[in-house]
């Protein structure tokens, strides 16, 4: 049931049920998208929120989280009886969910190594329920290509069929330990007349193997039907002495081709196949068509074409990322827009984001306005190597060491959000190497209670958290880095409660949500790591004074920006040298979003 505004913000700032607050403890434990919930709700508790006065009365929320961090132990102190018990509660829950975290870890091992099996593999027990299945599998059964799941059972789209199936996992079931075995059986895949989907069946009971999944007894292989994939017999015709034309043929037969069928498939006479086949019956060994594919198919042999392996990544596995290597030998990866002959323009990208962050990528506008906008990962993000310890100086290093790579002697400079601080320090102590600096939504560093008070609730959290416990902060990234992975549409949810402005249209926007994820997903490939370091080295000290910034710099904010409030922004250009801003009324954060084509206009006329 939706709540009215006002219940809804009352219920978000006070949670006086203490049963109620520790029932949200452990659902965060086991559910880790629900982590951002908790812990807003923990720092709008008042007797629990760090207090931003001297007052020792005051039990500090900093106190409360140094109580239950996973180094120290629960100590005695001026918290009643109540509060010490919900302390043992969060830091019991947090044990909790870094024990389904390793676990997890664990399962993902498994499932990445199902996944580079280079056929369909599902793991079913005696009844024919479905327990795990690798991703080739998964779309399989998505496709409905002669096998799907029903009611937890695999079944096949023919009754007949279906009944074979069952008949086979319950002999395989019963198998001892030391008794091997696997059956075959091509599967008809409705509406088609000469695809058929091969399944091999073998029982997995005799491995003794405990980090399949307990219950599992058989092992279901699927070969590929798609017409787009075949299998990369190369290997396989190597091991066996296999010519050309006779790999061709095992290479349908795997994928369940009568030899009739192939014989059309290859104009050639059903007797030429039928020669073909019994010689390769007798280099492999074999005599039957199903033990030749479960050959193929269980075997170490047979191997998926790479360029048809089909995991979900193309949009991020992108062929134009260029790579540096630095003096250390550490990877900076970065990607390069628009003229390869028109005016530099390097971008310094979000904490969310990364090379990718092209707002208007649909359209080449950087092209058209005769820019060459190159993007870098930072380190941690995308595909530039973790550095520990990294601090916007040493970005500015890696960035004058890249530049001196291009043969760029001077670029102009551009930062969004978290960015802009690390384009500030470029400006600030490699000044002979930027023209012209420009900052959007960002600005100076929180410093006061009223900046604090400014900012969204879930952003303000995590700063907080970052500066005064920044091992609990990294804990917290990377669970809910696997929550938000869980189920990404939360992260929105989330990031949308405090939003204003045209932000809140944006953050309904389909198209908005794909690019972002697209860009928050390869921003994370490396983990949550690189992100909780960066907001902990905005909450520390910076290394350097805006006063130092005293190139020409042209800041761009939103009048309604939650993330970063404006008077930052504001504060920002009273203590540059020579900084102006464009202020956008009624827009948010995400501002950039629709304003890219304009921000690089007023770049390009400079």
């Amino acid at each position: 049931m939706n709540l009215p505004d006002s219940n809804k913000e009352r219920e978000l700032t006070s949670v006086d049920n203490r049963e109620q607050l520790i029932g949200m403890i452990y659902r965060a434990a086991a559910e880790p998208e629900y982590w951002p919930d908790l812990l807003e709700h923990l720092y709008m508790m008042p007797e629990l929120q760090r207090s931003e006065s001297n007052d020792p009365s005051s039990a500090k929320l900093s106190q409360m989280l140094d109580a239950v961090s996973p180094q120290l132990s629960i100590v005695e102190s001026q918290y009643s009886q109540r509060n010490q018990l919900l302390l043992e509660h969060f830091n019991q829950a947090l044990n909790i969910a870094k024990r389904i975290y390793q676990l997890e870890e664990k399962n993902h091992s498994l499932n990445s190594l199902l996944d580079h099996i280079p056929v369909g593999v599902i793991l079913v027990n005696a009844q024919s329920e479905v327990l795990l299945t690798n991703e080739l599998a998964e779309e399989t059964l998505q496709l409905g290509q002669g096998l799907y799941q029903k009611d937890k059972n695999l079944v096949t789209q023919q009754s007949e069929s279906t009944r074979l199936l069952k008949k086979y996992i319950e002999e395989l079931s019963s198998l001892g330990p030391n008794e091997s075995s696997s059956r075959g059986l091509p599967i008809q895949i409705d509406g088609e007349t000469e695809v058929q989907t091969m399944v091999i069946l073998s029982p997995v009971n005799h491995l003794q193997n405990p980090t399949l999944e307990r219950n599992a007894s058989v092992v279901v292989f699927i070969s590929p039907s798609r017409p787009d994939v075949e299998l990369d017999l190369g290997a396989f015709a190597d091991g066996y002495h296999l010519t050309p034309k006779e790999a061709r043929i095992v290479n349908y037969i795997a994928q369940g081709m009568s030899p009739p069928d192939i014989a059309d498939k290859i104009f050639v006479s059903y007797n030429t196949v039928r020669t073909q086949l019994k010689s390769v019956f007798k280099k492999t060994g074999v005599s039957s068509q199903s033990e030749l594919a479960s050959l193929v198919l269980t075997g170490p042999w047979g191997m998926l074409s790479q360029n048809s392996r089909h995991f979900g990544f193309s949009e991020i596995q992108n062929s134009d990322a260029k790579y540096f290597t630095l003096a250390d030998q550490r990877v900076l990866c970065y990607q390069e827009y628009g003229d390869p002959k028109g005016k530099a323009l390097v971008y310094c990208h979000s904490i969310l984001g990364c090379r990718l962050e092209n707002f208007f990528d649909q359209i080449d506008i950087a092209k058209q306005l005769g820019l060459r906008l190159i993007s870098v990962d930072r380190p941690g993000f995308g595909g530039s190597d973790y550095c520990e310890g990294y601090s916007f100086l040493k970005w500015a290093e890696d960035l004058n060491a890249l530049l001196t790579h291009l043969n760029l002697d001077k670029v102009e400079l551009v930062g969004y959000a978290t960015g802009g601080v690390y384009a500030a320090c470029c400006a600030a102590t490699i000044p002979e190497k930027i023209s012209h600096l420009t900052i959007i939504s960002s600005g100076d560093a929180l410093t006061f209670d009223s900046d604090y008070q400014a900012t969204a609730k879930l952003y303000r959290m995590h700063m907080k958290l970052a500066r005064d416990f920044p091992s609990m902060h990294r804990l917290f990234t990377n669970i809910l880095d696997k929550g938000l992975h869980k189920d990404p549409n939360k992260l929105f949810k989330v990031l949308a409660r405090d939003l204003e402005g045209t932000d809140v249209e944006l953050f309904e926007s389909p198209q908005f949500k794909d690019k972002f994820g697209r860009y928050l997903k390869e921003s994370k490939t490396q983990g949550g790591n690189a992100f909780s370091d960066e907001v902990r080295q905005v909450m520390a000290p910076w290394g350097f004074n805006i006063e130092d910034v005293k190139l020409s710099t042209q800041l761009f904010h939103g009048e309604q920006d939650k993330h970063i409030p404006l008077v930052l922004a504001e504060r920002f250009v009273e203590r540059a040298a020579n900084a102006s801003i464009t202020v956008y009324p009624d827009q948010g954060h995400y501002m950039i979003y629709r304003q890219w084509p304009n921000i690089l206009e007023a770049i390009a006329k400079r």
